[in-house]
């Protein structure tokens, strides 16, 4: 008689493979961060956060702020300086601003041509011109299909070369839906749990690494935050 493998239930026995995209060369990658499990990755939480969900009018632009803008491409140029850099200007009718790349190719400057438009997401600096953003995120936009801004605030991940934040935040995203199927190991006994009336790991876990518009950045931002103070507790019960 033939018996089938068990199938793990708990995510700290599925291995980091099981997401899509993740093969050799990426589980390398994710090991040196110490993830090696579903749920290693889930664990893995944001440093801090970002609020990409709304548009901010190039006009209203303060330098050292992370901010979402849309505009049309007006120029693009090689500048050669101390350091080459591929230089994008653009304008959205309220104002301008400065895109600065030191690492580009051919491809992504041809990307880039005038009259092509934007979303972009960066930190602001002043520059000799005007305030500029230094390899921003962007998207190009078509408005055949129109692109939605995000419904939550955008995590920001500790992380290793050659894994960017788009990617973290993917795997990490990818991650959450084995909770719909799968359990976590927690060390508080549910009675425990809700006699102290502390919230579920799954929940805390949804919440840390898709936070939504209205929650306390700061708070999160100091660890202070009910969700954070759940995985510290679950942590003291693991020492």
């Amino acid at each position: 008689m033939k018996f089938l493998p068990s199938i793990p239930q708990t995510l700290d026995q599925i291995p980091v493979n099981a997401l899509k995209g993740v093969g050799a060369n990426l589980s390398e990658k994710l090991a040196k961060i110490g993830i090696f499990s579903l749920q290693d990755m889930l664990f893995h939480l944001p440093l801090r956060y970002m609020d990409r969900t709304r548009v901010t009018p190039m006009g209203a632009l303060q330098p050292n702020i992370n901010a979402v803008v849309e505009g049309e491409v007006r120029a693009c140029d090689i500048v050669f300086g101390k350091r080459r850099s591929l230089v994008v200007r653009m304008q959205d009718g309220t104002g301008g601003i400065t895109l600065r790349f030191y690492h580009f190719n051919a491809a992504q400057k041809n990307q880039l041509t005038s009259g092509t438009r934007l979303r972009v997401f960066g930190e602001t600096r002043r520059g000799a011109a005007g305030l500029e953003m230094y390899h921003p995120e962007y998207d190009r936009l078509d408005e055949a299909a129109p692109l939605p801004l995000e419904q939550h605030l955008t995590p920001i991940y500790p992380a290793t070369e050659g894994l960017t934040q788009p990617r973290m935040r993917a795997l990490a995203s990818q991650a959450l839906t084995w909770l719909n199927t799968h359990n976590l190991r927690e060390l508080l006994p549910n009675e425990v749990r809700r006699q102290l009336n502390q919230s579920s790991l799954a929940d805390a876990l949804r919440y840390l690494h898709q936070p939504p518009t209205n929650a306390n950045v700061q708070q999160l931002m100091d660890g202070e935050h009910p969700f954070q103070q759940r995985l510290a507790f679950e942590e003291l019960l693991a020492h």
